[in-house]
């Protein structure tokens, strides 16, 4: 958790989305690192934890610092004073939910979504992150519910008018509500809402996205051959970034699929491959 939210707030900083960077953020292998004269003044203002810098990157590192302590509570208290720093970014109010959330406390993290709901309902990121609450809480049905309505906000409208083309992508609010179903154990439900998701995609042009969730949905039913087949055919319609981390999530995945096999016939020397 800690790692992930220090990606999220690099990405707030430099102007990014959060949504954005929490679908993919937590695969990267950037890192805060700093050089000896920035370590030795997050040292020092660690020593004066009343003395907050007034450098934003400067208070990120001290952020990630207590991040990496372990100290969620001076990491979240010095998040309020990044946030009143930036006001207008929205996504620094999500992220101290967050950490409410990772330290156990959902009540607060819960209702600190909610008000900022209150405002923007549609809000993808924001939904994520209550959904997750919701489930962690308990409340799966209203998770659940939550999560269906807002994929049926998004749909285009039926028979498709196309003098009125929606603008919203509405792939990841469905990604939303099958990683609902999945939490639940609702296998079935999800599988089936992903195929629903990868024939409408095919009639344009073809979105790789709920082939990688599905993708995922096999692997974690431990069929690794289909998962690999799903990878294969979202690697096609994918942009160089994305092909990249599927890449990665593949060679991983052929490991586990080796060990399997080995594990099942254990005479049976792993298969060749190449360097």
């Amino acid at each position: 958790m800690p790692r992930a939210i220090v990606l999220l707030l690099q990405g707030v900083l430099l102007g990014g989305s959060y949504g954005g960077i929490f679908f993919l953020g937590w695969w990267a292998s950037g890192s805060t690192s700093a050089g000896p004269a920035e370590q030795q003044n997050v040292v020092n203002l660690r020593k004066q934890p009343v003395r907050l810098p007034d450098d934003p990157d400067l208070l990120l590192k001290l952020i990630t610092s207590r991040l990496q302590q372990g100290d969620l509570q001076a990491a979240y208290d010095h998040l309020q004073v990044l946030h009143r720093k930036h006001p207008q970014r929205w996504q620094l109010s999500v992220l101290a939910a967050e950490l409410l959330r990772a330290s156990g406390e959902l009540t607060a993290a819960q209702q600190q979504v909610e008000d900022l709901l209150a405002v923007d309902p549609d809000n993808l990121s924001l939904l994520q992150l209550h959904c997750r609450i919701l489930l962690e809480r308990g409340e799966a049905d209203r998770a659940e519910a939550e999560a269906e309505a807002a994929w049926q906000r998004v749909q285009p409208p039926e028979p498709p008018d196309s003098d009125m083309e929606s603008t919203v992508d509405a792939v990841p609010y469905g990604l939303l509500l099958a990683d609902v179903y999945r939490t639940q154990g609702k296998v079935g439900a999800a599988d089936q809402l992903l195929e629903q998701m990868i024939d409408r995609s095919q009639r344009k042009e073809t979105d790789p996205r709920p082939l990688i969730a599905q993708a995922m949905l096999r692997q974690d039913n431990g069929d690794l051959e289909a998962a690999q087949q799903l990878l294969a055919e979202a690697r096609q319609h994918g942009d160089p970034v994305t092909i990249q981390w599927l890449d990665i999530l593949s060679r991983r995945w052929s490991l586990e699929l080796t060990r399997a096999l080995t594990t099942q016939f254990p005479g049976t020397p792993p298969p060749l491959t190449s360097p």
